[in-house]
């Protein structure tokens, strides 16, 4: 059995010697309706753990990120059209700083629960072909999420509201350029993938495998702040929690976290040099993954390749039930829905870039 409850790595949802038993294995006790009282106070001890992580990693990387901030870089330049323009210090802080807090936390997690993270990166039940399909998948669910959000401004651009902390550009030279590279390309996958994929989906998913998916899905779109990228961040981690815990590996989902947000960097790369082909990266992208990635979709589905474990009244009363008394997740859950919802204000000026804007919106 892998460290997502599935048993021998295999793409099915049997447990091991349990042909007929329709529960995926679970970390507590495998039988019975009703959760008993230690195994409720276990399984809340575990989403407490999961919202602790969760919370460090939210207090550090503001204590640290707004300390760097006032040192090196304590104003704030703006363009002709009163957008916030970022350079190399905010690039580094505001893209390098989070992710680094995100591996740090995650060590820490490692070491209090002894945890050794080589098991998240096991390559035996790995295949090429399978990385490659969720990798279109998941560029299908960022176009889809494109056309979702440009709905959603749309809405909100009539009612007088922005997402106003998208509302920004970055500094026209090779280091800032260079550090989006680094942070968007490199850093962030790893890190991201190793707190939402390595803690909080690994850990709900010792209660029920379904659940989890759906749950890292969302956890990994609210803490984004915004709902352009909630949209973004929810979509996209459901097949990269599928794949994960279909070969019980972070590997798979980091390729797919990189694809996104390289695909999502090439255009301020490309528009670097010609800001015209950078916009037409942009534009001619949405429909061609759109379609690839739909087709790949609708292929997997058809062949069962999606299927998803089940979620009984075992699970049903052994989830939410419990989640919702766990002091951790309710106090981060709550800061993440202030952020989202503190995030929308009323217009300034309607941004003159839109390009740019959706670039930001597309990588999580």
């Amino acid at each position: 059995m892998n460290y997502y409850g599935q048993p021998g790595g295999e793409p099915n949802w049997q447990p091991s010697g349990q042909n007929n038993d329709p529960l995926p294995p679970q970390l507590y006790y495998p039988y019975g309706d009703g959760a008993a009282p230690d195994e409720k106070k276990e399984i809340r001890r575990n989403f407490n753990t999961i919202g602790a992580v969760l919370l460090t990693l939210y207090i550090l990387t503001i204590v640290v990120c707004m300390t760097a901030y006032i040192f090196f870089a304590p104003d704030t330049a703006y363009n002709e059209y009163g957008q916030t323009v970022y350079g190399l210090a905010d690039m580094v802080i505001g893209g390098c700083f989070p992710a680094v807090m995100a591996m740090i936390v995650f060590a820490g997690y490692c070491a209090v629960t002894r945890y050794n993270p080589k098991e998240l990166f096991k390559t035996e039940n790995l295949n090429g072909i399978q990385i490659g399909k969720f990798v279109m998948m998941t560029l299908f669910f960022q176009q889809l999420s494109m056309i979702c959000t440009m709905i959603l401004s749309n809405g909100l651009y009539s009612l007088g509201l922005e997402v106003s902390g998208l509302n920004y550009v970055i500094e026209h030279t090779p280091s800032v350029y260079a550090a989006d590279v680094i942070s968007a390309v490199i850093l962030a996958p790893i890190g991201e993938e190793l707190i939402y994929r390595g803690v909080v989906l690994r850990c709900a998913a010792k209660v029920s495998q379904r659940f989890a998916i759906f749950f890292s899905a969302f956890i990994f779109g609210i803490m984004h702040g915004n709902p352009y990228q909630f949209v973004l961040g929810f979509l996209l981690g459901i097949p990269m929690a599928i794949v994960t815990i279909k070969t019980g590996s972070l590997i798979p989902s980091i390729i797919c976290h990189m694809a996104n947000n390289i695909l999502a960097t090439v255009p301020n790369v490309v528009g670097y040099f010609n800001e015209d082909a950078g916009y037409a990266v942009t534009v001619i992208s949405i429909p061609v993954f759109l379609i690839l990635g739909l087709v790949v979709f609708a292929s997997e589905a058809a062949s069962g390749g999606l299927k998803l474990p089940p979620y009984t009244a075992y699970h049903k009363k052994r989830t939410f039930p419990i989640l919702v008394t766990s002091w951790s997740m309710i106090v981060i859950t709550v800061i993440y829905v202030a952020d989202l919802i503190m995030s929308i204000n009323p217009v300034e000026e309607l941004p003159e870039m839109i390009e740019q804007t959706a670039r930001l919106i597309l990588r999580s």
